[in-house]
């Protein structure tokens, strides 16, 4: 081993110490892995490649059905109304946006009283959705990878002070990228029920969703 990685596995031994990691992690830290090895990682890795792009498909469709809550809200046809709603370039924009366009409809009373139990239901639909954001971010730019050697496990890499990867720290990664999928296809269905109403007028509102719990069995029902 030359000094410069002699003095380098040093520092982040010295280190993964200070934050409780394994010998086997500083290893996996102190040299680039073999071809080989990166093969093997890769397959390993596969159910958590899986896990993660579902969460992004899932968060997709949810925002994509936002955008018709927004254009229910506003009374905007879906081509003016989502042109709108995609010239926004950030999600949490488009949210805003929405807040902004229910916040002003529920001003009227005509408006509320058109669509009783419309503008708390939407309130309450889009605050679960900004507490899933924030999974579904951390699930997003957290840099994760297989700790060889022991009990296979998918761990967040927080060595170089990637907050994202600090949130997801001592969880069980598939577990939870399971739950904000399914998370988010329940909200995505809610949101889904809510223009609807919207659309029909003096509809009942639907009820709010049983959110799932993280590791929950969905073997029954």
């Amino acid at each position: 081993m030359s000094l410069a990685l002699t003095a380098l596995s040093k520092r982040i031994k010295l280190r993964c110490h200070r934050e409780s990691h394994s010998d086997a992690e500083v290893l996996s830290m102190a040299k680039l892995p073999s071809e080989e090895d990166s093969k093997t990682t890769d397959e390993i890795l596969q159910s958590y490649f899986a896990a993660l792009g579902k969460v992004a498909h899932a968060w997709n469709h949810l925002h994509e059905e936002l955008g018709k809550v927004f254009c229910a809200v506003t009374n905007a046809d879906l081509s003016l109304g989502m042109a709108i709603w995609h010239s926004l370039k950030s999600d949490r924009s488009q949210r805003e946006i929405l807040k902004g366009a229910l916040a002003s409809a529920a001003q009227s009373e005509d408006w509320n009283r058109e669509h009783p139990g419309a503008a708390d239901g939407i309130l309450d639909l889009l605050k679960e959705v900004d507490k899933l954001a924030d999974r579904r971010n951390n699930a997003i730019h957290a840099p994760c990878d297989v700790i060889p050697g022991g009990d296979f496990q998918i761990v967040p890499i927080t060595f170089f002070g990637n907050d994202k990867a600090e949130r997801l720290r001592g969880k069980d990664i598939l577990k939870e990228f399971d739950w904000y999928q399914r998370t988010a296809n329940l909200l995505r269905r809610y949101a889904w029920d809510s223009r609807l109403a919207l659309d029909a007028r003096m509809m009942t509102w639907p009820d709010k969703p049983k959110l799932p719990s993280v590791g929950q069995d969905y073997s029954v029902g």
